[in-house]
């Protein structure tokens, strides 16, 4: 009997063991990776062994990626890119991010491919899952903080109205980001099956794992000790360029423009799905009752709204400035003074301003960052000046509003003589522009300033004013 348990435990021991290689052999290099990215080679990241061509640093350019990956990303990436190739550093980008949008994502990973610099992807505090994973392997060397993970990158498809999600699986939509994880993962010499994995079975590795499989170069504890691990190494960018770290440790951290921190407050997708929500009941209810402000307030939040839950930038910088203007128009033309309408107008147009991209170095429609601070100060001074007046205006509203009803009495009121008036003689006063017969019981001359005691029928009874 021991002996039949002996035996048993040793089958099942094997078995494990030739699981476990059968699983680290399909992870580490043929299967999945040569049937989806054939034979690839390695083109950029780290290389040894060879000189270089030029030096980056000795600064740092760090940003950092937290929340729903979109547009804002694209921008912000892009944007300090560009400062970073500018200024002959190396980018580090932190990750700490549960996904996002995959058209964003895969414009981003094109252009770190094609970067000057080396860009360096690190996942910090928590995870960088999905999306955040495509970025971080497509960057010239990836990190890890101990205790972080990455993976699960099976897309999915979001509807922002429920809030549902519902797994992607047709090949048409899995097969071309498995081919961009080829050509901008494994040709830095990522694991190409575990890259593969992360798709097709939503594999999650942390930071050792990750290491061992070679999907990252290097784990690190923080920004400083990341630092001091690239320092000197010698990377492969773009068209071939083999370039080395020479760094001194100290880095610049470049956080979110207006634009950028805006769209990723509103990329949440339970804050879009409630601007959408209300957005579109405003816009019912204000129709169906005609009121032009309500339309104009639904018609933002929608438009706030869809861009949370991807509407091209421009686009909606566009419908915002060109709205907002009309709005303002309207106001000014057709109302009196200046209410809820024309506020709106002066948000949208705000809005639609700090949205206009500006990226140096970017064709397409894109102005520079000093013509648009120019354009906002200008709209800022008419936006207060506006905003100014109308408070002004419902202070006056409010203060009549709530003040008490004012009787107009003629007691106590000072006129002039126009007669002379004598206990027998009545005579006439003007007071307030005004003529009345009036009495008194003592002399009073023409010319004398009198004083209303009272009133009877359509004569006053009158004294003379005490002299000042």
């Amino acid at each position: 009997m021991i002996i039949r348990v002996s035996m048993f435990f040793l089958i099942a021991l094997l078995i494990i063991s030739l699981t476990h290689t059968s699983l680290a052999s399909d992870v580490q290099g043929e299967d999945l990776g040569s049937q989806y990215c054939g034979v690839v080679e390695k083109k950029y990241g780290i290389v040894e062994g060879i000189g270089h061509d030029r030096v980056v640093g000795p600064k740092t350019l760090i940003i950092r990626v937290e929340g729903v990956i979109s547009s804002w990303t694209k921008s912000y990436i892009l944007r300090v890119l560009k400062e970073a190739e500018n200024r002959n550093t190396p980018l580090v980008i932190e990750l700490n991010t549960p996904g996002g949008l995959a058209d964003v994502t895969i414009d981003v990973i094109a252009e770190l491919t094609r970067s000057r610099v080396p860009v360096i992807g690190f996942v910090v505090d928590k995870w960088a899952e999905s999306a955040g994973t495509m970025i971080l392997v497509s960057t010239h060397i990836a990190a890890m903080q101990p205790g972080t993970i990455i993976g699960s990158l099976q897309p999915v498809a979001y509807d922002p109205t429920t809030g549902a999600y519902k797994p992607v699986n047709e090949t048409k939509i899995l097969n071309p980001i498995i081919k961009t994880l080829c050509e901008h993962g494994a040709t830095k010499g990522r694991n190409a099956t575990a890259l593969v994995r992360f798709v097709l079975h939503n594999d999650n590795y942390g930071a050792d794992e990750a290491l061992r499989f070679k999907v990252i170069d290097l784990v690190a504890r923080d920004r400083g000790d990341l630092i001091s691990k690239v320092n000197g190494l010698t990377v492969m960018v773009y068209e071939g360029g083999r370039v080395k770290l020479e760094l001194d440790g100290s880095y610049e951290f470049v956080d979110l423009s207006f634009s950028e921190r805006l769209l990723s407050v509103i990329s949440d997708p339970l804050l879009s799905g409630i601007l959408l929500s209300i957005g579109a009941l405003a816009l019912i209810f204000s129709i169906a009752s005609g009121n032009l402000a309500g339309m104009a307030i639904g018609g933002l939040l929608v438009i706030l709204g869809l861009l949370g839950t991807g509407l091209n930038p421009n686009i909606a910088s566009l419908i915002l400035i060109a709205v907002g203007a009309l709005l303002v128009f309207i106001e000014l033309t057709s109302t009196p003074g200046f209410g809820i309408l024309g506020g709106v107008g002066i948000v949208m147009m705000v809005l639609g301003i700090a949205l206009v991209p500006a990226i140096p170095g970017v064709e397409g429609f894109s102005i520079s960052q000093s013509y648009i601070n120019q354009i906002l100060i200008g709209l800022y001074i008419i936006g207060l000046g506006a905003g100014g007046l109308t408070a002004f205006v419902v202070y006056k509203v409010l203060k009549v509003s709530r003040a008490k009803p004012y009787i107009w009495k003629l007691e106590g009121a000072i006129g002039e003589a126009l007669d002379d008036i004598k206990p027998e003689k009545p005579g006439f006063i003007i007071i307030e522009g005004e003529y009345w017969k009036a009495t008194s019981e003592e002399e009073i001359r023409k010319g004398d300033k009198v004083i209303v005691i009272g009133k009877e029928d359509h004569t006053l009874k009158i004294r003379k004013a005490p002299s000042k």
